[in-house]
C-alpha cells in the first residue's frame, strides 16, 4: 500500500444559513489523504483466520445456521457462535479487504472482494480455508468495487491530514454535498460518515443462510445472484467450490437489494420493484416491473403478498415515507393492495402473522397481519434501538437487528403476541475525535 501524493476528503463541519441573501459565515474542511491498494496487493491477500476482534464499522450481516457474520468495511468478516443469542460468542476474523456481499450455501461462504468473487470451507467457522478466486466479475465503480482512485488503485483507509480548507457559505460549492477540484474530492458530513473510522448446480438438498432486506447477494435454486447498481449478476454454483460467472442481466438504475421468493427474485430500485423469474436460474427472465415514486426500496415476501418500504430520505431523492402492500400471486402482474404512511421507515422482515419493520430512531415496530396479508394493528414499538436492517430468524423465534451509525448490532427474542425482548448487544469500536 503507499499514499496518493493529493487527494482530500473533507467533512464540512458546519453550515450556516444567510441572512437576506447574504452569507456572514464560512465552512471548514478537514483533507484526508486515502490509503491504496493495487490489485497485484488485494489479490495476493492472506486469507488466513485471525483471533476474533473488535468490529469497527459494521457494512453487512448474514446468519448461517448457529453462526453470525458480521462485514466490517474493508477489514474483513467477524464469525461468531450465535447458538445462545443472549451471550454471541466471537469465534474468528477473516481478513478480506473490499469484502462486502456475502451468503452461504452447503458450509461454503461466498464474499465480493472489489472485482472478485472469493468462496471459502466453512466446515469449521473458527477455521474458515480459502477455496477459489473467480476475478474480473464485477464492474469498476460499481458498489462492489468499492472506492477507486483514479489510478486504479483502491481505497481501503482515510487517514487526516494538517490541512484545512475554508469557503464562504455564499459559494456555489459550499452549498454542494460534494464535489471534484483539481484532482481533490470534496464530501458533506453524509458522505464521510461513511468514510470515519475506516479499516481497512446438480441436485443438491440446499443449505442456504439469511442475510437482511438490503442484502445485495441470495443464493436460489442453486444459484448465486448479486445486484450491483444498474445490474444481476448470476453465479453457477454446479462446482461450489469454484463459482462460475454465467452473466449479467441489465436492470436499469439505482438497483437496491434482492430478495429470493420462490421462483422469483423480487429487486428493490430508487424506481420500482423487478420481478424476475429463475425457473431456469442461469437466464433470469423479466416478468414485471412495479413503479413507484423515487425512495430507497427494499422488499420481502411472504405467501404471495409483497412488502415494500419507501424511504424518501437524503439519499433517496424526495420525502415519501410509507409501505406498500402488494399481492404477488400473478407475478406478471403485482396489484396494490395498501399503501401505509409511515416515518423513518428502512429494513423490513416478516415471519407468519407478522411484520417486523426498522423505522430508525424511532426503533422497531411490530405489525400484526390479516389472513390476506394486509397491515393491521402496531402490536409493539421497542424504540431504544436507532434500527436499520433485520433478520427475521426462520428456525427460531429471533430477531437480529443492524443499527445505524454506532448503534451496532442488537438481538431480541420475540413472541406471539408480538412483544420484543432485547437479548445482547455487539456494540462496536468507538470513533475517534
Amino acid at each position: 500500500m503507499r499514499l496518493l501524493t493529493y487527494f482530500a476528503l473533507v467533512l464540512s463541519l458546519l453550515l450556516s444559513g444567510c441572512v437576506e441573501d447574504e452569507c456572514m459565515e464560512t465552512v471548514h474542511y478537514q483533507s484526508y489523504q486515502p490509503v491504496l491498494v493495487s490489485a497485484a496487493d488485494w489479490r495476493s491477500t492472506d486469507f488466513t483466520y485471525e483471533a476474533a476482534s473488535e468490529v469497527c464499522e459494521p457494512s453487512g450481516f448474514y446468519v448461517y445456521g448457529d453462526y453470525l457474520f458480521i462485514v466490517d468495511r474493508n477489514a474483513g468478516l467477524h464469525i461468531f457462535d450465535n447458538r445462545d443469542n443472549d451471550a454471541p460468542r466471537p469465534l474468528s476474523f477473516l481478513p478480506i479487504p473490499g469484502g462486502q456481499g456475502i451468503a452461504v450455501r452447503n458450509d461454503i461462504l461466498y464474499v465480493s472482494q472489489y472485482l472478485d468473487l472469493l468462496a471459502f470451507d466453512l466446515t469449521d467457522p473458527r477455521e474458515p480455508a480459502f477455496l477459489h478466486r473467480t476475478e474480473d466479475v464485477f464492474e469498476l465503480y460499481s458498489v462492489f468495487a468499492g472506492e477507486l482512485a483514479y489510478t486504479g488503485e483502491y481505497i481501503v483507509e482515510y487517514l487526516p491530514t494538517d490541512e484545512v480548507m475554508e469557503l464562504s457559505c455564499s459559494e456555489a460549492r459550499a452549498r454542494e454535498s460534494s464535489f471534484w477540484a483539481d484532482g481533490i474530492f470534496f464530501a458533506s458530513t453524509s458522505i464521510t460518515n461513511n468514510m470515519s473510522g475506516s479499516r481497512s448446480a446438480g441436485f443438491t438438498t440446499e443449505v442456504v443462510g439469511q442475510g437482511g432486506s438490503l442484502a445485495r447477494f441470495t443464493i436460489s435454486n442453486g444459484t448465486l445472484y448479486a445486484v450491483d447498481q444498474q445490474s444481476l449478476r448470476t453465479f453457477s454454483l454446479e462446482n461450489p467450490a469454484e463459482p462460475a460467472f454465467v452473466g449479467t442481466t441489465a436492470l436499469g438504475w439505482d438497483i437496491e437489494t434482492i430478495f429470493p421468493y420462490k421462483d422469483q427474485l423480487y429487486i428493490g430500485s430508487t424506481t420500482g420493484m423487478h420481478i424476475y423469474d429463475v425457473r431456469n436460474p442461469l437466464r433470469p427472465q423479466h416478468l414485471s416491473t412495479f413503479e413507484h415514486v423515487l425512495s430507497c426500496d427494499p422488499v420481502v415476501v411472504q405467501d404471495d403478498v409483497a412488502y415494500v418500504t419507501m424511504w424518501g430520505g437524503s439519499d433517496c431523492g424526495n420525502q415519501a415515507d410509507q409501505l406498500i402492500v402488494l399481492d404477488v400471486s400473478e407475478p406478471r402482474r403485482p396489484t396494490e393492495l395498501q399503501t401505509i404512511p409511515m416515518q423513518q421507515s428502512h429494513g423490513l422482515g416478516v415471519k407468519e402473522n407478522r411484520l417486523y419493520l426498522c423505522s430508525g430512531t424511532l426503533g422497531i415496530k411490530v405489525f400484526a397481519l390479516g389472513e390476506d396479508g394486509r397491515l393491521g394493528p402496531l402490536l409493539t414499538t421497542e424504540p431504544d434501538f436507532n434500527a436499520r436492517d433485520i433478520i427475521v430468524r426462520h428456525d427460531r423465534p429471533e430477531l437480529i437487528v443492524f443499527g445505524w451509525e454506532q448503534a451496532g448490532i442488537r438481538q431480541y427474542d420475540y413472541t406471539e403476541a408480538g412483544e420484543v425482548i432485547a437479548v445482547s448487544d455487539i456494540s462496536i469500536c468507538p470513533v475517534e475525535l
